[in-house]
């Protein structure tokens, strides 16, 4: 804890391998490697928090079963791949709060096969939409993810919802993309209705002229 660490290699913790806490708060850290943890299968909780982690690769957890707790909050972290967090199945808190997160995806949340896992996101620059919007309500339905803090997370962007509580906003944000849908859809069928409407009088206008020169070539047909 508050060292100068700036980077986990794969011999840091090769000889630690029945430690049960690890702390690395308020260090420099931007790289993990992704073996810098695997001889930790004991561990039940490891603080990552306030570091300049930026991602997290696929396989840095592999031997980490036992991990009970992991905070990663302040640092860096824009994305989760989905599965980075799937061999975590003891994990009953992650602690994201004031990343970078702008989007999550559900499936990442998803492959948190554990019985109880308790999800804190406040502080993310969150970009409102119906997706983000969808995402956070299948959070909520699946019984063993608990996000804690939903109703303390904000809208970063549009502008229109800078600083606004999503909670508040969560409601509309899929009912403008509808209302969107919907005029889109209604402007397309009219246009294609015109498009029938005139072409069936261009071709009843068509038949019209047609007939008339019939006629005309039937009457003269007839004084000759």
């Amino acid at each position: 804890m508050e060292n100068q660490l700036s980077s986990l290699n794969e011999h840091g913790f090769s000889h630690l391998d029945a430690i049960q806490k690890l702390d690395l708060r308020h260090n420099s850290v931007r790289h993990i490697h992704v073996r810098a943890f695997s001889s930790l299968s004991t561990l039940r909780r490891m603080y990552l928090d306030h570091n300049n982690i930026s991602t997290l690769e696929y396989g840095v957890f592999s031997m980490m079963r036992n991990l009970e707790e992991l905070g990663l909050s302040g640092n860096n972290i824009g994305k989760l791949e989905v599965g980075v967090l799937s061999p975590l199945t003891s994990l009953a808190l992650l602690n994201l709060t004031d990343n970078n997160l702008t989007h999550v995806d559900f499936k990442a949340f998803l492959s948190l096969h554990t019985r109880s896992t308790h999800i804190q996101l406040r502080g993310n620059p969150w970009t409102c939409d119906c997706d983000l919007q969808r995402i956070f309500r299948k959070v909520h339905s699946t019984i063993r993810l608990q996000l804690d803090d939903y109703k303390n997370l904000s809208c970063n962007l549009p502008k229109e919802l800078h600083g606004y509580s999503l909670q508040d906003v969560d409601n509309g944000l899929c009912f403008a993309e509808t209302v969107t849908v919907l005029i889109i859809t209604v402007t397309v069928m009219i246009t294609v209705v015109a498009a029938i409407i005139m072409a069936e009088k261009k071709r009843k206008k068509s038949n019209k002229g047609k007939h008339w020169t019939e006629v005309s070539e039937v009457s003269c047909d007839s004084q000759n």
